[in-house]
């Protein structure tokens, strides 16, 4: 805990080296906090992104494929725009066998943001699908980061456009390089599959 020293620099360079040599010789995870700060400890220790700073030698935050332990969490991110409508429902089963098109992000253990990539090959293009960021993380680059990853995915796929369709979020899509389209775009397999009830709307960006 910093203080009456918190605010000079030597006193927050002696904690800082303190941490870094604990982090170094096997402590997981060092904390520095405020201790005018009423109930920084209980924060630091029991919400996911704390009030003070952590020095560790651990991924805190990660992007990457998903694995079939995500399951429940991408299930668990989904639920909520599932039953707002905004995304097609998509059960544990499909899930499950569509696992390797996602990527994840994920926050000390918790996926907090997920989007999927479907290749047509045959038509050089790939959908661009559920993604999702959870509510505490929505105002960060976290969309951003899956689709440039999402992207490169893609070209080295040899894919050479992306489509997606949505009901909520077409302005963001656009503000990524997203041109608007019609249903015709889209590959003949996936027209035949577009759900003229939901009426999304269909965006197209090239790679």
């Amino acid at each position: 805990l910093l203080g009456e020293e918190r605010f000079t620099d030597s006193a927050v360079e002696r904690q800082l080296t303190a941490a870094y040599h604990a982090a170094s010789n096997g402590v997981a995870r060092a904390h520095l906090l405020d201790a005018s700060e009423d109930g920084a400890l209980l924060k630091e220790l029991f919400t996911r992104d704390g009030c003070g700073t952590m020095v560790t030698r651990e991924t805190y935050e990660t992007l990457r494929g998903a694995r079939i332990d995500d399951v429940g969490g991408i299930l668990e991110l989904l639920e909520p725009l599932e039953q707002n409508g905004i995304l097609v429902r998509r059960s544990r089963e499909l899930l499950e066998n569509e696992i390797q098109r996602f990527v994840i992000i994920e926050r000390d253990g918790m996926v907090i943001a997920c989007a999927a990539l479907y290749p047509f090959v045959a038509d050089h293009t790939g959908e661009l699908a559920c993604v999702a960021v959870h509510p505490h993380y929505r105002n960060s680059e976290r969309g951003l980061q899956m689709l440039r990853y999402l992207e490169r995915r893609a070209r080295e796929q040899g894919l050479k456009t992306l489509f997606v369709l949505t009901t909520h979020t077409a302005h963001w899509f656009r503000e990524q390089g997203f041109d608007p389209a019609g249903v015709e775009a889209l590959p003949e397999q996936r027209q035949q599959l577009y759900n003229w009830q939901r009426n999304s709307k269909v965006f197209v960006k090239n790679l």
